[in-house]
């Protein structure tokens, strides 16, 4: 079976971005209490620079086995220059150096924090270069640390800035750095101190998950249907997206059933950056009407993202949040992309399931008698 290996990395800390957390006097708009209307009036990225741009809350095991906190845009101009979408104070910037990677070894990109306003701030991810406007000593790098994600070795050094203050349609910077490397994103995340996005195990999740919001529903009405005119997901091309929630969402937990997070017993320390032990079963984000996606990132359970039509009724593909302590076995797959791959679930008690992955089946094992599934062999996980 062949998935997609997410590179991009969830920027897990680059988050605690709360205007009450970030050491930082907010002066000007910044300061001032939000509103309710659209945040954004300008586009964060010429579109003619758009390939596509990703959900929030999206789905990509393992390197995002979990909801990611953040969106993307996925850009087809190497150096594209990122605005500022509004009037923003630029209150930290992150210097990320790739110490061990697959694809990026010995690279830098940076990440910049900005309040927009008090209670809403965010950050832009992987810019290659800084704009003139963010000039930063190098005596102001300090808080190094390095840290690992199931596929690199990362150190991040920050830089507090004072009283830094953006125009909307000003130069932040620039990204995508490789198109021959498929290093051509931008993550952009964003968090409202007004929001708690709910979770079963708030313990597992790093801050910036329960404030989370879509910053793509924050743009002016023109604005946001041009960038959701280029919805797509990277690794499914010709899946036309649709359904609601449009632009995804992070909350997926319901309990007493087998929607949601779900971690091997050995998970006894909250997450970070490595989610190869972890399974998010949840609608896909792209078609959450028509279809369920297995973001599976175990080895032992076959890893990767599966995406299986949405059932509400038999025990075949199901809507997992139908799916209960029933004491039944249900089965799912074939994904298009990987045909001969199939996952049996039961759900042994409020926060436990078994999990089982049959791989290289010559037949439909979903269309076999039930009476011959068996979870002999399976995954135990818990909430």
């Amino acid at each position: 079976m062949k998935f997609r290996l997410t590179i991009c990395v969830g920027l897990l800390l680059v988050a605690a971005v709360a205007a009450c957390d970030i050491g930082v006097k907010l002066v000007g708009p910044a300061a001032e209490n939000c509103g309710s209307g659209p945040l954004f009036t300008a586009m964060p990225v010429a579109l003619t620079d758009i390939n596509s741009i990703s959900v929030f809350g999206g789905l990509d095991a393992p390197g995002h086995t979990l909801p990611t906190a953040h969106s993307g845009i996925f850009l087809r101009t190497e150096g594209a220059t990122v605005l500022a979408p509004a009037n923003m104070q630029i209150t930290k910037v992150r210097r990320t150096t790739y110490v061990t990677s697959p694809n990026r070894q010995g690279k830098t990109d940076y990440s910049v924090q900005f309040n927009v306003c008090k209670q809403i701030s965010g950050h832009f991810g992987h810019l290659t270069t800084l704009s003139s406007s963010i000039p930063i000593a190098s005596s102001k790098w300090k808080e190094c640390e390095t840290y690992s994600t199931a596929i690199e070795t990362i150190e991040n050094c920050e830089a507090s800035l004072e009283k830094m203050t953006l125009t909307a349609g000003q130069p932040v910077g620039t990204s995508g750095l490789s198109i021959a490397l498929g290093l051509m994103s931008v993550d952009i995340g964003l968090y409202d101190s007004r929001v708690s996005n709910a979770y079963i195990a708030r313990w597992r999740h790093p801050q910036p998950t329960f404030t989370a919001v879509c910053a793509w529903d924050k743009f002016e009405p023109g604005f946001r249907d041009a960038l959701y005119s280029k919805l797509r997901d990277q690794s499914r091309p010709i899946a036309v997206p649709g359904g609601e929630p449009r632009c995804g969402t992070m909350v997926i937990d319901v309990a007493g059933t087998a929607k949601g997070v779900w971690a091997l017993p050995s998970e006894t320390s909250p997450l970070q950056g490595n989610e190869t032990g972890y399974v998010a079963l949840a609608n896909y984000p792209y078609r959450p009407e028509d279809e369920l996606a297995l973001s599976i990132g175990p080895s032992s359970l076959g890893g990767g993202r599966p995406v299986v039509r949405r059932a509400n009724s038999g025990r075949v593909n199901r809507a997992f949040e139908q799916v209960t302590n029933d004491g039944l076995i249900y089965c799912y797959g074939p994904d298009v992309n990987s045909p001969g791959w199939y996952w049996f679930l039961q759900l042994t008690g409020p926060n436990s399931l078994s999990m089982r992955n049959v791989r290289g089946s010559a037949v439909d094992l979903c269309q076999t008698p039930t009476a011959t599934w068996t979870m002999t062999g399976a995954t135990t996980l818990v909430r």
